[in-house]
């Protein structure tokens, strides 16, 4: 009796502040394996700025995208913190996912620090869900 074939399928769900994410592990008897991950929801905040070591000026933006997977952010969920103060002057343009806030005066030399916080309230077919995400990030600003 030839030796019967068996598929075996597990999934792993991952849970970050960049959401959930699906991992679907495909088994054919003793042979190979093939993993494939996908993306159903989530926050992300990537590329911000300025980082490092910055020139003083009065013309300062600080940036970042920040990107809802799941389709529930709006400005009204994002803070923007520059050295521990909210900041109320925000932009987000919710097809892109770019975020700026700009300083208008120039800053003191020395470190400052920017958190961003975003919360989304995405609904799906079993209900509610929601996700968050929070990035934090230093630049040094030197005299001219």
């Amino acid at each position: 009796m030839p030796r019967r074939r068996r598929r075996n399928r597990r999934r792993n769900r991952l849970r970050s502040s960049r959401g959930t994410s699906v991992r679907v592990t495909s088994t054919r008897g003793s042979g190979s394996s093939k993993t494939t991950s996908y993306r159903t929801g989530g926050l992300s905040i990537t590329g911000v700025g300025p980082t490092g070591r910055i020139a003083r000026s009065r013309n300062l933006t600080i940036r970042a995208i920040v990107r809802d997977y799941g389709g529930g952010l709006s400005r009204n969920g994002i803070r923007l913190y520059l050295d521990g103060s909210e900041k109320s002057r925000v932009h987000y343009d919710q097809a892109s996912g770019i975020l700026t806030h700009y300083v208008g005066r120039a800053l003191s030399p020395g470190s400052h620090e920017v958190r961003i916080e975003a919360e989304s309230n995405a609904s799906d077919k079993q209900g509610s869900s929601g996700s968050s995400a929070t990035k934090r990030w230093t630049f040094t600003v030197v005299g001219r």
